[in-house]
């Protein structure tokens, strides 16, 4: 353990995944300590190191969310996530860097794969942090696509769960009709041991499929959405997989980037919601990109958004349906149109992440090569509304098949 803490100490300055002050390598190795007599049968997730967003709070830890605001504007009680994850043996290691509020502005952490390159975000240091071994697990929201896109971007598996299957309570909310909990983990077998921790029911009984399982192909609108590098690969990958699956090519929708756009109506509205005290009193202290989103979140009107709010709805039950009409265990796509952006102006485009919050389906993010410039293509494997256990074994099964393994030995630090 005290050659990763040399490592975080060594590389940390190049990708900075933490907030300043918040990884103290003293306090690490004095956590790990204490846990050291406690048999590891007991604390299913003993001494694996934690990184936690910070728009999430976390005892003895202010959270900043990223912005210059005043710190006791969030304060409250630690999230039942954290608290979870520290009973079962994780180990604090920091908060990670998050985009101002989870909004769109920047910090400054980079892609481990690729200095150069952005990590995606908001969940950018707990993309990253995952991605450069610092961190076995670190805790991420979504809203749109702040899980699985830097979870993409960074070659590292990302986890969105079924609407609700992770309480956020003690997270600095965006949106409360489409904000996740999310999880980054170094493999499939860190994210089997850490499901039944923090998400609620966990079913840990052994799946057995014995039938064909059905992959869905999103085609039309929606993947006509990637590069032809980008979907190049993505066919590479599925034909690798042909055969052990059946594949279905579906179209998805008739007009995804209504669909995008609806999605920001409602969040947006609903972030102008939560924030219209602070923004009051704080305008100047916001960043141009958060100004400009509260801004547009002003002009929607509670009418508006109720229609917004149905609409999705709707739209759930169109796409539930899609699954039982098709027979389709899971839907396989590109993690995005395009690999992670040059410069950290940008976190990125989740245009092909959005309707996956939309809906509130589960989504597992697993990488499968790289480019030559180190930059990882992966794919989202979306899976049916509450069957997050049924995704995870059939991520494994994909997993083994097209899933790139070696690209946590893969640094530019």
């Amino acid at each position: 353990m005290k050659t990763r803490i040399k490592q975080i100490i060594k590389y940390e300055k190049n990708v900075k995944s933490f907030v300043e002050g918040t990884f103290d390598s003293k306090r690490v190795l004095q956590d790990i300590f204490q846990l050291k007599s406690i048999k590891e049968n007991k604390l299913p997730l003993k001494n694996m190191l934690l990184g936690v967003k910070d728009i999430i709070n976390v005892d003895g830890h202010p959270t900043k969310c990223g912005s210059n605001l005043p710190e006791k504007l969030f304060e409250g009680k630690q999230a039942s996530c954290v608290s979870r994850l520290l009973k079962a043996g994780a180990i604090l290691t920091g908060k990670t860097v998050t985009a101002e509020f989870a909004i769109s502005d920047p910090g400054e952490t980079r892609n481990p794969r690729n200095l150069e390159h952005s990590p995606g975000g908001s969940s950018s240091g707990s993309a990253a942090t995952v991605a450069a071994g610092f961190c076995d697990i670190a805790i991420g929201t979504q809203t749109s696509g702040s899980v699985i896109r830097p979870a993409g971007y960074c070659g590292v598996v990302g986890y969105k769960p079924s609407f609700g299957r992770i309480d956020i309570d003690g997270v600095i909310p965006f949106s409360k009709s489409m904000d996740h909990i999310g999880l980054f983990t170094k493999d499939l077998e860190t994210l089997e041991l850490v499901t039944p921790v923090i998400v609620k029911h966990w079913n840990t009984q052994k799946i057995n499929s014995n039938k064909n399982l059905v992959l869905g192909i999103p085609d039309g609108d929606y993947l006509n959405l990637a590069k032809k590098d980008v979907l190049n690969q993505f066919v590479e990958s599925t034909q690798k997989l042909e055969n052990q699956f059946l594949f279905k090519r579906i179209k998805l929708v008739q007009n995804i980037s209504k669909i995008n756009h609806d999605l920001d109506q409602i969040i947006l509205a609903e972030l102008y919601r939560v924030h219209s005290k602070w923004y009051n009193e704080f305008r100047e202290l916001y960043k141009p990109l958060s100004r400009k989103n509260i801004e547009i979140g002003k002009t929607i009107s509670d009418k508006n958004l109720e229609v917004l709010l149905k609409k999705a709805k709707n739209f759930q039950f169109k796409i539930q349906e899609l699954f039982k009409d098709h027979n389709i265990d899971v839907w396989i796509a590109p993690v995005a149109p395009n690999l992670a952006p040059k410069g950290l102006q940008s976190t990125g485009d989740y245009s092909m992440n959005s309707i996956w919050s939309y809906t509130g389906l589960p989504v597992i993010t697993i990488p499968t090569g790289v480019n030559n410039k180190n930059l990882p293509y992966s794919i989202q494997i979306v899976g049916e509304f509450g069957k997050d256990e049924d995704l995870l074994f059939i991520s494994k099964c994909i997993e083994k098949i097209i899933g790139e393994r070696n690209l946590l030995n893969q640094w530019d630090l």
